[in-house]
């Protein structure tokens, strides 16, 4: 294993560490805590950055700001237009969630966001169903549920440092 491949797997390791914990606080308060969030995205963007040098190219760091765009994006416009419907933390969420896939491409990236909402569609029609449309649930669990399938798909697929 290279140099390269092995910062990637630290940072794969330090999301799943994030994620799995805002995962619970998520489900347990509806609340996704910065104080969180932003450091483990700090920690990733160093790692992939260091990757990176290593590697002598920066497309995977740039793949990775894109991803964080190309999620977050979508999830922003929601929050602006409904804020009721979509919390800032999971805006926030998803930009770390987005720069871990995006290593690989946008296109993962927004394959790991696709994967979280069908991974939670059916909660919340069953939810709706029994409560109403304006009931709602946390989203961050799903969002690292669908993160972790698009990143475990890449690491298997494409490799821990995929030739662009």
């Amino acid at each position: 294993m290279t140099w390269a491949a092995a910062l990637v797997y630290a940072a794969a390791v330090v999301w799943f560490a994030s994620a799995a914990a805002l995962s619970v606080i998520d489900w347990r308060t509806r609340l996704l805590p910065t104080r969180l969030i932003w450091p483990a995205a700090a920690a990733v963007w160093v790692l992939y950055g260091i990757a990176s040098a290593l590697r002598g190219t920066p497309s995977g760091l740039l793949g990775a700001l894109g991803g964080a765009l190309a999620c977050s994006a979508p999830l922003l416009v929601i929050h602006v237009i409904h804020p009721a419907s979509m919390g800032f933390g999971d805006v926030r969420f998803s930009v770390l969630n987005g720069l871990v896939c995006g290593w690989w491409g946008w296109h993962v990236a927004l394959a790991g966001l696709a994967l979280s909402f069908v991974a939670a569609l059916p909660e919340a029609l069953a939810v709706m169903a029994r409560h109403g449309p304006r009931s709602s649930r946390p989203l961050g669990p799903y969002l690292a549920l669908g993160t972790a399938a698009a990143t475990a798909w890449a690491l298997l697929v494409l490799g821990a440092v995929p030739e662009h």
